[in-house]
């Protein structure tokens, strides 16, 4: 019912001023309302009438020929619509009221005496489209601009809750308290490597608070950050692991969302099995200049569960493992439109697309 209201305040407010434009330009003075009533009263109808019917033509334009289709098109369309439904209501007031006034109406006469009348009425008509076409395409504009704006928001906020769990696994107190524990035990071993190791720890978490409010950073400063981490799990487990970065140098300036190598590195080690017997090889470099490969040989943990011929990790594991790529994805999806690729074969194997540009901060 609210545009029923609106209607009818929009339509008594057009025929008011129709009604005293053409009766003060033809007469020079103002009509009086106790006597003009009834022609007024059928002024506000035919114009209620008239914007309904335009209104209900724009909501099927709205489907069939939408602004962002083809605005100029649309415009036009809008435009010849109000002048056809002007043209029909005034053949309505023309044989209908005219005539129920009269049965010796001549309209050919009445033609010929009333074309002024009849030109004012359509440069009315014209201008009252062009307005309600710029109102109804200023209304689309502000609609898409305001929706943009929106999603836009929505995106910037599901980016940083993504880019807070990969910060808050990185400074799980989990993390610190293994590295705090190893640090106690290096200083009764290596004075120097104790020093390094501590070097590395604060490298590592100055990047991580640096990049706090980044939602993109240059490969060159995220491999650094994956050496610091590196050389602290090495520390740990020795030479039953090893590292390998080779990138061509050109591609160090090329962006990624940050921790994503540190994410996907850290999933290594927790999920194969560290074997002094066999090295668990990580290797990070690039497929042309089009994907960053992360790739690691899987040497399977002796507690996974055996089904059939499927070795699977225990759900608690398998979970966080699960989350930790959906992480990825869904950050690399703000970037570009090509999806992360996984392939499992004796190596598993994550390729991430080269991100050219810097989206944002």
């Amino acid at each position: 019912m609210r545009w029923v209201w609106r209607n009818i305040a929009i339509s008594t407010v057009i025929a008011l001023g129709i009604f005293y434009f053409i009766a003060y330009t033809e007469t020079n003075t103002w009509p009086s309302l106790t006597e003009k009533w009834p022609d007024l009263l059928v002024a506000e109808i035919l114009v209620f009438a008239g914007i309904s019917l335009i209104s209900l033509i724009l909501k099927k334009l709205n489907i069939i020929l939408p602004w962002h289709s083809s605005r100029a098109v649309r415009f036009l369309f809008t435009i010849l619509s109000g002048l056809m439904v002007f043209f029909l209501l005034s053949i309505c007031f023309t044989f209908f009221y005219l005539k129920s006034k009269t049965d010796t109406i001549n309209f050919t006469s009445f033609w010929s005496e009333n074309w002024e009348v009849a030109a004012k009425l359509g440069i009315i008509a014209l201008v009252l489209m062009l307005t309600f076409a710029l109102v109804d395409f200023w209304m689309f504009t502000y609609n898409q601009f305001t929706a943009g704006k929106i999603s836009l928001i929505k995106l910037e906020s599901n980016q940083k809750k993504l880019q807070f769990q990969a910060l808050q696994s990185q400074l799980s107190p989990h993390f610190l308290f293994n590295s705090l524990n190893t640090i106690s035990s290096l200083l009764y071993k290596d004075i120097k490597i104790t020093e390094d190791f501590i070097h590395k720890l604060t490298q590592l978490y100055q990047y991580v608070l640096k990049t706090e409010n980044r939602n993109l950073v240059t490969l060159r400063e995220e491999t650094s950050a994956v050496n610091a981490y590196f050389f602290m799990e090495k520390i740990k487990y020795g030479d039953s692991v090893e590292l390998s970065i080779e990138i061509a140098p050109n591609l160090f300036n090329t962006y990624i969302p940050p921790l994503t190598l540190q994410m996907l590195v850290e999933n290594v080690l927790k999920h194969n099995f560290i074997n002094p017997d066999k090295v668990l090889k990580t290797e990070i470099f690039n497929e042309d200049e089009e994907f960053i490969v992360v790739r690691n040989n899987i040497i399977a943990k002796p507690e996974l569960l055996k089904i059939g011929n499927n070795l699977l990790d225990r759900p608690d594991k398998r979970i966080s493992f699960t989350i930790g790529l959906n992480n990825i994805s869904d950050r690399y999806s703000f970037f570009t439109h090509k999806n992360i690729e996984i392939k499992i074969s004796q190596w598993y194997s994550v390729r991430l697309p080269v991100i050219m540009q810097n989206h944002g901060k």
